[in-house]
């Protein structure tokens, strides 16, 4: 899987891309933008919106928040990352790296030399708001080294949740990757090639994409039903309800009004769903300068 032979340094490209919401989709639209068939595939989806308000009774766990659908959730399976034909994803549990390398910073420097990306949750006791404390565990991604300085460089939603590009040492890449305990699937590492491919962009596709952005519930996504069977769930375990296209506004009002009236259901303090909707129109416009570029092409 790896080259042999270790660099003193390397750094793969990732692009700053213009949206800032959610770290998965900054990262993924950050190593496609290089290409400009990898602009084509961003621009022929991401049109659909999802938003979801979750309450886990028995965790007391809660959250509301919208993002591009289908997602790029690091989690969510399939995802953006799966259905990209420009990215190769392979998996890793943490146990055979470990048994592998003699500590895990080896382990990226290897997959960095062979061209590879890499996510995993990381404790994020090296933040500056955590102030050294430990047991926030987060999916970071890694996409670079520096042998000489003994740093990683890093993306993820850091310090006040802005995404962003940060670099920490060896040491606190190894502590911070020991730190995530062993006993679920999300403790995996994933790795991301880029690939060649060729790609057309389709305005048919928009178009219904739009359609389906105007009046959602129309058709049926399998997709979604995979990881939310039901739109519409209350029961004695927890509550779930799915917002698609210009249905998100709603969402949105609602977390708005309970704001207002300090109901702690919808979080206060989580605005990266108003970022999201920057993204978007951020997207749409992008996307709209595009087709006029390929329409005054192609005459």
């Amino acid at each position: 899987m790896f080259q042999k032979g270790i660099k003193s340094a390397r750094i793969l490209p990732l692009a700053d891309v213009g949206i800032r919401a959610w770290p998965e989709q900054n990262f993924l639209f950050g190593i496609l933008s290089g290409s400009e068939d990898g602009r084509k595939w961003i621009y022929n989806h991401f049109i659909q919106m999802r938003g979801s308000h979750y309450i886990g009774y028995q965790w007391d766990a809660k959250d509301a928040s919208m993002t591009f659908y289908p997602y790029a959730i690091h989690y969510l399976s399939p995802n953006m990352f799966d259905l990209c034909p420009f990215v190769e994803k392979n998996m890793i549990p943490k146990s055979l790296i470990l048994g592998m390398f003699r500590s895990f910073h080896e382990f990226v420097i290897h997959a960095i030399d062979g061209g590879y990306y890499i996510s995993t949750f990381l404790d994020q006791f090296f933040r500056e708001d955590m102030r050294g404390h430990y047991g926030f565990h987060h999916p970071t991604f890694i996409y670079g080294y520096d042998g000489g300085e003994r740093i990683v460089y890093i993306a993820d939603n850091f310090e006040r949740g802005k995404y962003g590009t940060k670099k920490i040492t060896y040491d606190q890449l190894d502590r911070a990757f020991r730190l995530v305990p062993d006993d679920m699937w999300k403790y995996g590492v994933y790795l991301y090639r880029v690939t060649s491919a060729q790609y057309s962009f389709v305005p048919g596709y928009v178009k219904e994409q739009l359609m389906d952005y105007i009046a959602p519930g129309n058709g049926i996504c399998y997709l979604n039903r995979t990881v939310c069977p039901e739109s519409f769930h209350d029961g004695s375990d927890y509550l779930n309800e799915v917002f698609f296209g210009v249905q998100c506004y709603d969402l949105l009002d609602h977390c708005f009004q309970a704001v207002i009236r300090q109901d702690d259901t919808y979080p206060s303090k989580d605005w990266r769903s108003v970022v999201q909707l920057c993204d978007h129109k951020y997207l749409m416009r992008r996307r709209y300068q595009k087709v006029k570029f390929f329409y005054c092409k192609m005459k």
